[in-house]
């Protein structure tokens, strides 16, 4: 086999190790997690579908038009929270898992700002993604 051969077989091999490569990182975590919707899919119901299941209510901000990005909020003792977890990609575990931290440090903070006295306390809500905050 002739170096300039041999050359072309070490760059085809190149190429497809790196395609597979890329689709085993990419594609196949994709496609087995099927987090991506289909096509044509009607991502405003699906977005109030995911709201509504997780006990929320779908909203757009007021006069922005049919452009507007929704938005799902949900009601704690008499406090309406905004559901940042909830995107029109699905529920977003990571932005769930900052609120979570959110929450326990400012509990933290409330425990060591008033010490004896009355303080708020906070209540992350798991299903939700929310983070309460009760007097």
């Amino acid at each position: 086999m002739s170096p300039a051969l041999r050359l072309d077989a070490v760059r085809k091999a190149a190429l497809v190790l790196g395609f597979i490569g890329v689709f085993l990182t990419v594609g196949v975590p994709r496609w087995l997690g099927q987090d991506a919707a289909p096509a044509g899919a009607n991502a405003d119901a699906s977005f109030a579908k995911l709201c509504r299941d997780h006990g929320g209510t779908p909203r757009t901000a007021p006069g922005s038009g049919a452009s507007a990005q929704p938005f799902c909020t949900v009601g704690y003792g008499g406090r309406v929270y905004r559901m940042d977890a909830i995107t029109p990609d699905g529920f977003d575990e990571d932005t769930a898992s900052f609120q979570r931290q959110g929450c326990e440090e400012a509990a933290r903070q409330a425990k060591a700002a008033a010490a004896g006295d009355a303080r708020p306390s906070f209540v992350y809500h798991r299903e939700t993604g929310v983070c309460e905050r009760r007097p």
